[in-house]
């Protein structure tokens, strides 16, 4: 089931975000963000009382931004992502926006393959996105008909 996101669920979408990302919001960082950004929306994916994946969307003027979404390590490959990406689109939709923006690693092909399937397109390139590791990424885009 996905709902939104309870500062209770903190600690379990840390842990998924520290598996996820080489730089990965701190605990401290979700914490203040859910407090203080009204533009921002927190969801989780939720199974038996434990939190299987998230993400975290931006919504200004019309058009959406996905700031991270990440999905547990064992349970992957279970088409969750899937699920957190089309609660996105819905989400968007009702809301109005025009479309959904997001960066993703170069080298992250499962999540473009993922977002690909949505339709997404890329539509640009940032050098160095991911300095830490020295990656590239792509900005990708999907108009919302």
């Amino acid at each position: 089931m996905i709902r939104p996101m309870t500062f209770e669920d903190v600690d379990q979408v840390y842990f998924i975000e520290n598996q996820s990302f080489f730089q990965p919001w701190s605990k401290e960082m979700l914490l203040n963000e859910m407090k203080i950004n009204k533009f921002l929306e927190y969801y989780v994916y939720e199974e038996n009382d434990e939190i299987l994946g998230f993400y975290i969307a931006n919504y200004i003027l019309d058009e959406a931004e996905l700031y991270t979404l990440a999905v547990r390590e064992d349970s992957r490959d279970r088409g969750i992502g899937t699920k957190l990406i089309g609660h996105l689109e819905k989400r968007s939709k009702l809301k109005k926006m025009s479309k959904i923006f997001l960066e993703v690693s170069t080298k992250n092909q499962e999540a473009i393959k993922l977002y690909e399937k949505f339709s997404f397109k890329i539509v640009g390139l940032r050098k160095n996105y991911y300095s830490k590791t020295n990656e590239d990424a792509y900005v990708m885009r999907k108009d919302i008909i």
